[in-house]
């Protein structure tokens, strides 16, 4: 992975904010928690489930495990676009 596939990275997990925070900031150590996830390059299913485990132990909500898959549709094409 390069410096702009994580710079684009960031912008579309800090977009998602499956939170809802009026400040997409307060999610920030959530944000570089999936970056390492999807960095992991873990099966699916598992990068789904550690995702969902975050936002779990930090805000006693964890997103749909479908919100989750889209997300990493989206994560799956930047990684297509940008130069590795």
């Amino acid at each position: 992975m390069n410096a702009a596939f994580n710079i684009e990275l960031y912008k579309l997990l800090a977009d998602w904010n499956p939170m809802d925070f009026e400040d997409k900031t307060m999610a920030d150590q959530e944000i570089y928690d999936c970056m390492d996830i999807i960095h992991q390059k873990k099966e699916r299913e598992e990068t789904i489930h550690d995702i969902q485990s975050v936002y779990q132990y930090a805000f006693d909500k964890a997103p749909a495990y479908d919100e989750v898959a889209r997300i990493l549709n989206q994560v799956e094409q930047l990684n297509q676009t940008c130069e590795i």
